[in-house]
């Protein structure tokens, strides 16, 4: 479904994708491209997932983010690995060491990867969270510094969801952050150039056509 594709991928509105559609001769509704992109939204970002599953480096960073849902500020947790893969992200209502420990739980069976090294900001709360989550072999770094690597990498989701204008639940706001941070990683071709990476989208959108057919 490639409309889905459009809403997740690029920033377009369902204003443009209905636009797009109609110039293809399908007049569409806006709430029929807001299901098409609930329903298979969900079932592309866990095909993503289990693709990924099993294919992530050993030393993480991990970082929280705020995201504006139903006019309050929520954490958005999330964690790349030394190459800047995605491993995995978190929306909470509370930013606390529960939640963190919830993340790295979720992110332990998302990857079916134990982290040789974690990299954090220094957030009082992910210290116990690590301790409680991980063995005693897993190193601790906590530097805002060294840290800076996923703090860059929070821009493209955060200007990513600027052009919305908020969420009306957390379920949505879930939903679309999980689904765009899997497409996003799928086509990632980090360290190519313009015309490298033109060469490989091809082959890379025929191979997320035969996932979402």
């Amino acid at each position: 479904m490639l409309t889905v594709h459009y809403c997740y991928r690029f920033r377009t509105s369902l204003d443009d994708v209905v636009e797009l559609m109609k110039m293809r001769g399908i007049d569409l509704s806006h709430q029929t491209v807001h299901n098409w992109a609930q329903t298979f939204g969900v079932q592309l970002g866990l095909k993503l997932r289990e693709k990924r599953h099993g294919h992530a480096g050993k030393k993480w960073h991990i970082d929280a983010t705020y995201i504006r849902v139903e006019g309050r500020w929520c954490y958005l947790y999330r964690a790349i690995d030394k190459a800047g893969n995605l491993i995995d992200v978190y929306l909470s209502d509370v930013r606390n060491s529960k939640a963190a420990e919830r993340f790295f739980q979720q992110a332990q069976k998302t990857t079916d990867c134990v982290p040789e090294q974690i990299t954090t900001d220094k957030e009082p709360a992910l210290y116990s969270a690590i301790k409680n989550s991980f063995p005693a072999e897993t190193q601790h770094r906590d530097s805002k510094y060294i840290n800076n690597v996923i703090e860059s990498d929070h821009r493209v989701t955060k200007s990513r969801l600027s052009i919305m204008k908020g969420f009306k639940n957390i379920f949505s706001a879930l939903k679309l952050c999980t689904v765009f941070e899997e497409i996003r990683q799928f086509f990632r071709m980090k360290n190519k150039t313009r015309s490298q990476r033109r060469a490989r989208f091809s082959s890379k959108f025929n191979e997320y056509q035969q996932l979402i057919i």
